[in-house]
């Protein structure tokens, strides 16, 4: 297994000492970056070389998150209680009073409850919880008014160039550093992580192919022969690409066995759609269910699910459902989206009962209204995205209105004639 290391030098060092005693068996490649917005430039090597990352905080993790795609599982170490204690102690150690600070990183809550634990006379804590949106250089200038104004005797920060910019300063500066048990917490976590992706990536993957009306559009079995061999063809070379075998399940339906590692890889997907575009120049339309599980069974009936989806939709409509029961699709499609088929979550179970939808259509929702920055639906835009009449989404906009989940803001008339369009506000 091979990690990534990517954060400023104490805190890396600090890593890979843990690594070397505890985790002996683990490769790393590290990256030494001591400001946080230099993580953009290595992110996409590190991604490509490494089965998971380590970044040494929440702001190296959140600067990455900014630069690249993280395809692979990533931890972050999170200061916590013992962080705070350590810094304590090595103020403690240098005879230095604990009575006036300042303290980045971390919550007000945190910090006040390790010194009402520990009884310490302080007089006063200054406070600046993190805040992606915040650049380094903003918290080191906090630190140093505060200082200078004499509200403060000592600085604690979180970030590697703050601390390191105010020792060259010669200012009373002390970090928040990683301590042992929260370095082996994020190691063992990120080790789960890579496990459990590998095990769904080797779970078993099963993909069914319909062609479309071919009953209704060709008469002649012969046309209908005709067809299907040119289909046949097409999923062959298909199956080539993603390393499995084809099998005929009656007179329209082909399932193909893999791994859901091969048939979700997004070259594979592009293979596909590729198959669709060719047939479609035969004036043949297919849909497509893709479906994994850890078992046949479990994958099986995934993509047979899935396929009952996308019989739904245009010629060339994939679906997905995994054996989480999480469905994606219609893949590559402007109305491609995630959720859950089965939902656990207690408040939006709550939620769904109130508004009188299932749990299963609001997390349909959900989604579009995380993307909406206003959160402003029509009955238009629900019908399109959830590929459903006009009607039905008029119905579903007066329940969220009825529970008091929405909100009507106005509504337009369309050319001065038709029905009125409610111009309705989601407030989940």
């Amino acid at each position: 297994m091979k990690i990534g290391v990517v954060g400023p030098f104490d805190s890396t060092e600090r890593i890979l000492e843990v690594i070397e005693k505890y985790y002996p068996n683990i490769e790393t490649v590290v990256y030494v970056k001591e400001k946080v917005n230099e993580v953009g430039d290595i992110i996409d090597e590190c991604l490509t070389l490494t089965n998971g990352i380590i970044f040494t905080g929440c702001a190296v993790l959140s600067e990455a998150e900014k630069a690249a795609d993280l395809y692979v599982p990533c931890e972050a170490i999170a200061r916590d209680g013992s962080s705070i204690m350590k810094a304590f102690w090595d103020i403690y150690q240098d005879n230095k009073p604990i009575d006036r600070i300042s303290i980045d990183l971390l919550e007000k809550d945190l910090v006040d409850e390790i010194v009402n634990e520990f009884n310490l006379d302080v007089e006063a804590i200054y406070n600046k919880p993190y805040d992606p949106s915040i650049p380094e250089l903003e918290y080191q200038k906090w630190h140093q008014d505060l200082l200078k104004k004499g509200d403060i005797n000592l600085i604690i920060t979180a970030f590697g160039s703050v601390y390191n910019e105010l020792v060259s300063l010669g200012l009373p500066v002390y970090r928040l550093n990683l301590t042992v048990p929260l370095i082996k917490k994020a190691i063992d976590n990120l080790i789960y992580k890579i496990k459990n992706r590998e095990m769904e990536a080797n779970q078993i993957g099963i993909q069914i192919f319909k062609i479309k009306n071919i009953d209704n559009i060709y008469d002649r079995p012969y046309d209908q022969l005709v067809v299907k061999n040119i289909v046949e063809k097409e999923i062959l070379v298909y199956a080539k690409e993603v390393q499995g075998s084809m099998f005929k399940l009656d007179n329209n339906k082909y399932i193909l066995c893999s791994t859901r590692r091969t048939l979700e890889n997004d070259q594979n997907i592009n293979v596909f759609q590729t198959v669709v575009r060719n047939l479609d120049k035969e004036n043949i339309s297919i849909c497509s269910g893709m479906g994994f599980g850890y078992t046949g069974w479990d994958a099986e009936r995934n993509s047979k699910d899935a396929l009952s989806m996308s019989e739904k939709e245009d010629n060339g409509a994939l679906f997905i459902i995994d054996q989480e029961k999480r469905i994606k699709g219609p893949i590559n499609h402007k109305r491609e989206k995630a959720y859950d088929l089965i939902v656990t979550d207690e408040r939006l179970i709550k939620i769904s009962n109130e508004i009188g939808i299932s749990p299963t259509y609001l997390s349909k929702l959900l989604p579009l209204i995380k993307e909406s920055e206003d959160k402003y639906f029509s009955a238009d835009i629900l019908a399109d995205y959830l590929n459903i009449s006009h009607r039905s989404a008029r119905r579903i906009l007066t329940k969220f209105e009825e529970s008091n989940y929405g909100e009507v803001v106005t509504t337009a008339v369309t050319k001065g004639v038709g029905r009125p369009k409610k111009i309705v506000r989601i407030k989940i």
